[in-house]
């Protein structure tokens, strides 16, 4: 991998965007005001912003009218950091309004990735970017990708579905927005179970999934209700347990398929280590 012309030294140019894609914004919330809110923070930071993306609901295309805006992304911490004997907070986060920004130090990014982590794999695949100043971005992501181990991200995405079950019968939380992202959590494993890349956009995720499944089209009768909804409005009562039973029946169809490991966990952590190495290597010296 090259070990030049990496990145500059000098504070980001946010104006130099890559691969954006219009957003669905609010009229107090655009998309400039979000880099601009990126550029702020690290006006006084001494971390080196490298990668920022919008993810959750509107990422997924199922935005409700009072979703915030999820930034989410990747820093290099200081040099004075990097150097100290001492263990620093290895990440960033932010709640202002609208505003929720995290950002994972790339030790702590890389370190989820090497276990196959869907929700950093799913930044890594956005296509709502904001800033990106990863070298060789391209090459990177796509060899990334495909040493993917799709048993890791099936055994993930099945635990954030089941995760999300367990709390939406909880007092008050049976909402529209804890189903759908069950519904995406076990769409996908789903699919990883057939070493398929999940689709991002809800409506994508569909059209990867049988035309005859009825957990498919009890979501898609209802995604636009639910986007229509406030984040925390609660499925009516007849419909819980409706989509309960369709969620427990997809369970335990999952529970009969055999999952495979699909990639060499030693090769994907060297591949994670030489690209770190470049990145350090620039960035605090030889």
């Amino acid at each position: 991998m090259k070990k030049d012309k990496i990145v500059s030294d000098k504070k980001p140019d946010f104006t130099e965007i890559s691969d954006i894609k219009a957003l669905d914004c609010p009229k107090n919330v655009n998309r400039m005001n979000i880099q601009q809110e990126i550029q702020n923070l690290f006006e006084n930071r001494d971390e080196h912003p490298l990668f920022y993306i919008e993810s959750g609901s509107r990422l997924w295309g199922m935005a409700s009218p009072d979703s915030d805006y999820d930034v989410r992304g990747v820093h290099l911490p200081s040099k004075a950091q990097y150097y100290d004997y001492r263990q620093h907070r290895d990440l960033i986060e932010i709640m202002d309004g609208d505003f929720d920004f995290v950002s994972f130090d790339l030790n702590k990014m890389f370190g989820l990735i090497a276990k196959s982590n869907p929700t950093v794999l799913e930044w890594v695949r956005a296509h709502i970017v904001y800033f990106n100043a990863f070298p060789e971005w391209e090459n990177f992501r796509d060899g990334l990708l495909n040493r993917v181990d799709y048993k890791a991200l099936y055994y993930h995405y099945l635990s954030l579905a089941k995760g999300g079950m367990q709390v939406m019968q909880t007092a008050d939380n049976f909402t529209y927005k804890k189903v759908f992202y069950s519904i995406r959590g076990l769409m996908s494993a789903e699919l990883a179970t057939q070493q398929i890349m999940p689709e991002l956009q809800i409506t994508e995720l569909f059209d990867q999934i049988s035309a005859d499944d009825p957990l498919r089209h009890w979501a898609e009768d209802y995604l636009e209700i639910k986007k229509q909804q406030k984040e925390k409005a609660q499925l009516p009562e007849v419909e819980q347990t409706k989509i309960l039973k369709l969620l427990e029946c997809k369970i335990e169809v999952l529970n009969t398929q055999p999952v495979q490991s699909t990639n060499d966990l030693e090769k994907l952590q060297q591949y994670l280590t030489e690209y770190s190495f470049s990145l350090k290597q620039h960035f605090y010296g030889t």
